[in-house]
């Protein structure tokens, strides 16, 4: 009994000393943040992410051959193009004019031995600093959104390249140094030989537009669309998740908020509507930059869910848009979101607006064959109608109108159509807007 009253000293003692020895290492605890970061960026990585050159892809194709222009819009062939350039080294880069006329720009593609590729949106040129090898280290900033490659003088392994931006009226010139000039020829240029005819649609003191001369038959897919989880953008966007509440408002719009940030969905149309508002700002971009930011934000959490392009920048917005496409053609729709927009804002993400779906498995009993007018059939059909003034036309596409078949069971339908875009929107062409001319458009 002697011995109890030191034993519960020591006891004590130890526990004492323990206790400070703990609460030492609670305040001097700095957790591995890089390690944190790292597994939460897995963890939170919705789809695989992609390469610039995946997002900054053109749409079509022209070659002039003997005052013959021939074309296409295939995908295939728009990757083996972007693919071909890979590595170039782009030689001269050099302002040539600053106040292109549209008469000027239509004889630039008209000429023999060249061929033009059409960029939706407005390329800056450091953005294709992942595929040419510029070796001018300060590029312009500027942009371009048609490039014309002129292989005239192919016998000494050159091509010279021409940039045009429509929207800077501006061309660039620049010379390429290609040392297997056959292959080139071979792969890119021989082919085309035997593409589609092209007809150049002239309009005046306009720039002309460039379309299939023949029917074409295209696919009606059916796909399953699977809706991503919002707890997935949740984690993305918000800072600390565990302290966003979620308020459903009505059976088609939920709310997320953390009181600084906010996250709405709209299950009908199936879009994400993000926004912080204290990120809000007036300061311009440079389009180098703002393209750079875009891309990275949205690649860094794999938000790239489906086969997006870039198709156009609002400088003084700081607003960078991506189009949805299917097998190489724009998907459009009333009835779902097909676009993904973000505005950049102080230094970070400022509004993110996008779909929350992407697609699973397309039904193959459900697929369908649609024939549908040429280009130069549609061009007489707005020539005839009094709704679509042609010179008012920016481009005429075709694409898909995403249409729902099931809403409870996400099945939707993909049917091919022609569109006009005029001022960065789409019409659908359709008999009621083109005056009740069917011809194939109904």
């Amino acid at each position: 009994m002697r011995y109890i009253e030191p034993v519960k000293s020591v006891v004590l003692f130890l526990l004492v000393m323990l206790s400070v020895v703990l609460t030492f290492l609670i305040w001097t605890y700095t957790p591995d943040y890089k390690y944190i970061e790292k597994n939460e960026g897995k963890e939170i990585l919705i789809k695989p992410q992609k390469d610039m050159e995946d997002i900054i892809r053109p749409y079509k194709a022209v070659y002039r051959f003997d005052e013959k222009f021939t074309g296409t819009v295939s995908n295939t062939t728009m990757k083996e193009i972007m693919q071909t350039f890979k590595g170039w080294n782009v030689l001269d880069l050099v302002p040539i004019n600053n106040s292109l006329s549209s008469n000027y720009v239509n004889e630039i593609i008209r000429a023999d031995k060249r061929m033009t590729i059409f960029f939706t949106g407005e390329v800056p040129f450091s953005a294709f600093n992942t595929i040419f090898q510029f070796t001018d280290k300060t590029l312009p900033e500027t942009t371009f959104n048609r490039m014309i490659i002129d292989w005239s003088n192919y016998d000494n392994k050159e091509l010279t390249l021409y940039y045009i931006s429509n929207n800077n009226q501006s061309l660039f010139r620049s010379h390429v140094s290609i040392p297997n000039m056959n292959q080139f020829m071979q792969e890119i240029i021989e082919p085309a030989k035997k593409f589609e005819a092209f007809k150049e649609i002239e309009r005046g003191s306009y720039t002309s537009l460039y379309l299939a001369d023949t029917k074409n038959e295209s696919v009606k897919y059916t796909y399953y669309i699977e809706d991503i989880t919002p707890e997935l953008f949740k984690n993305v966007l918000f800072p600390d998740a565990n302290i966003v509440q979620r308020n459903v408002e009505s059976a088609t719009s939920e709310k997320y908020t953390d009181g600084m940030s906010l996250m709405t969905l709209d299950t009908n149309l199936k879009s994400l509507n993000y926004v912080y508002p204290a990120a809000e700002s007036s300061i311009r971009v440079e389009p180098s930059k703002l393209i750079k930011d875009s891309f990275e934000f949205i690649n860094e959490h794999g938000g790239f869910t489906a086969d997006f392009r870039y198709v156009s920048a609002g400088a003084n917005k700081n607003q960078i848009d991506y189009q949805f496409y299917l097998q190489g053609l724009p998907v459009y729709s009333n009835h779902v979101i097909t676009r993904m927009t973000t505005i950049w804002g102080d230094g970070r993400i400022f509004h993110y607006k996008r779909p929350y779906f992407s697609l699973d498995m397309d039904i193959p009993f459900e697929k369908e064959i649609i024939e549908l007018p040429s280009g130069t059939e549609v061009i007489e059909l707005i020539k005839d109608s009094n709704s679509i003034v042609l010179s008012d036309i920016d481009e005429i596409v075709r694409g898909y109108n995403l249409i729902t078949q099931n809403q409870e069971l996400n099945i939707f339908t993909f049917e091919p159509c022609w569109f006009v875009i005029r001022k960065g929107t789409w019409i659908k062409l359709t008999p009621e807007v083109l005056g009740g001319v069917k011809n194939g458009l109904e």
